[in-house]
């Protein structure tokens, strides 16, 4: 078993779906529409991955609170945890957590997307 994809919900999901894409390299799916359910959402994935993806949802009519606890993306290196908390920092975004080692040994700095919720940078 793996992990298919973690849903954040979101109230404004093309700026969700820019700013994920735009700090973390990912590519989007085309926006997925469901009218009988009042449902919006794009998927997005590192390209040449397997791996699990974002999905960015929203649904009509309804605002929403942050649902998501955290979401960690892993740079692969402790100088890319230190570059992208930098140009987070530099365009303006909440650092929640200046890049540290964890108890775990996991390098780490946080913070947060448009919508508030927390976003982990992490070495691994």
């Amino acid at each position: 078993m793996n992990l298919s994809h973690v849903g954040i919900v979101a109230n404004d999901i093309e700026a969700m779906r820019y700013w994920y894409m735009r700090y973390f390299a990912l590519s989007s799916s085309p926006k997925y529409r469901d009218d009988e359910r009042g449902v919006s959402c794009y998927f997005l994935g590192w390209p040449d991955s397997d791996g699990a993806q974002i999905e960015i949802l929203s649904y009509d009519g309804r605002t929403v609170d942050p649902s998501v606890n955290h979401v960690a993306i892993a740079t692969g290196s402790r100088e890319g945890v230190k570059f992208l908390t930098e140009l987070l920092r530099t365009d303006g975004n909440l650092i929640v957590g200046e890049p540290a080692e964890t108890i775990v040994g996991t390098y780490m700095a946080a913070c947060l997307d448009p919508e508030g919720n927390r976003v982990e940078i992490v070495d691994r």
